[in-house]
């Protein structure tokens, strides 16, 4: 499994989590919740891929957890294993019926159980690779704003006007490039997204000055900036260290610039902290643009994420959800805060001591 992979266990007994985690904490991320309504708390911030979920808990049970689980968009396609000591038929049947994936009854034989995680956690990605590659289809089938119509459209024109001027010429040949270019990035961003959802994303760890990491990856988006009149502004310790991949997590920086400049307004600023805290360190990027609307902030770090997929324009979400990615296999986390009109803030934190898993 990918190190990202992030289970939930909901049980109210602590003896029942205590077993879990000791069987499944050295290969997972975990979090925990002894009652159904944490259980949906719990699920809108740490977004599991797979959810342990006793049925008898105070509150709401277990079945009707899982039915709400199963109504809200963010957790419909979590994977859910009810485990019970209710393990009669009508008892599997009620459990299927409100949306568990798979039952397991207890006491549980753990080998069964961590066959059963691994086989839904594979399952999970292998989907996810499926939508993400449905996306991709319905954005390079449809007839506008796709960088496959900004190629063939220019050459189009250039095959039925053989005597066209050389500046009109030049013209549609840089269009036509552009978009070129455009769709080669979309590919690259799909395929690496693609192998780390599935657990073939390869990371270096080695110890790094996150200052140079950080500087590497202003120094990459100044132009940009430029362009737009943008000031980076970076605050960072003189030294700050940690055991990580620096290429990946200047990719990560890098993406949050990109999106910082992208939707801040003409001469502006983008304010880049990076500060040591509780053996992590922390990075943020600040932008002052319009912000993110409420609805949309648990959708950020999703591909393609936006409310049609015919219209969507610019980076697609992709570099967002690599971002995710990256810091996730690196054990820490990444989070957005925004308001409307004041802007947001994407902050990263990951371990300084982590070091190859």
């Amino acid at each position: 499994m990918a190190q990202s992979d992030k289970i939930l266990l909901v049980d109210d007994n602590p003896v029942n989590i205590d077993l879990l985690e000791m069987l499944l904490g050295d290969d997972y991320v975990l979090e925990t919740a002894s009652s159904g309504e944490q259980a949906l708390q719990v699920t809108q911030k740490f977004h599991p891929d797979l959810i342990l979920l006793d049925i008898m808990m105070p509150g709401i049970d277990g079945y009707e957890t899982c039915r709400q689980l199963r109504a809200m968009p963010p957790s419909r396609h979590i994977k859910i294993i009810m485990v019970s000591a209710k393990a009669m038929v009508p008892d599997r049947l009620q459990g299927y019926e409100a949306g568990a994936d798979d039952y397991i009854s207890k006491p549980f034989n753990n080998g069964e159980l961590l066959a059963k995680v691994r086989v839904y956690l594979q399952l999970k990605s292998l989907q996810e690779i499926d939508h993400l590659k449905t996306d991709v289809l319905t954005l390079l089938s449809h007839e506008t704003n796709t960088p496959l119509n900004g190629i063939l459209g220019p050459l189009q024109l250039l095959r039925e006007a053989p005597e066209m001027e050389a500046s009109e010429r030049n013209e549609l040949i840089e269009m036509a490039y552009s978009s070129a270019t455009c769709l080669h990035t979309l590919y690259s961003k799909v395929c690496t997204l693609s192998a780390m959802r599935a657990g073939r994303g390869f990371f270096t760890y080695a110890s790094a000055d996150i200052r140079k990491v950080v500087q590497t990856a202003i120094t990459i988006t100044t132009p940009a900036a430029a362009a737009r009149g943008v000031h980076i502004a970076l605050t960072c310790p003189e030294a700050a260290m940690a055991e990580l991949d620096s290429e990946r997590i200047q990719e990560v920086v890098t993406a949050l610039l990109e999106n910082a400049i992208e939707v801040s307004s003409l001469d502006s600023q983008v304010d880049v902290c990076v500060v040591e805290e509780d053996a992590h360190i922390c990075i943020s990027v600040t932008d002052h643009g319009p912000g993110i609307a409420e609805d949309f902030v648990a959708h950020v770090f999703q591909p393609f994420a936006r409310d049609d997929m015919r219209h969507h324009t610019g980076g697609h979400g992709l570099s967002l959800a690599i971002a995710k990615q990256i810091v996730e296999a690196h054990k820490g986390t990444i989070a957005v805060e925004s308001a409307p009109d004041k802007g947001s803030t994407f902050t990263v934190r990951v371990p300084i001591g982590l070091g190859p898993a």
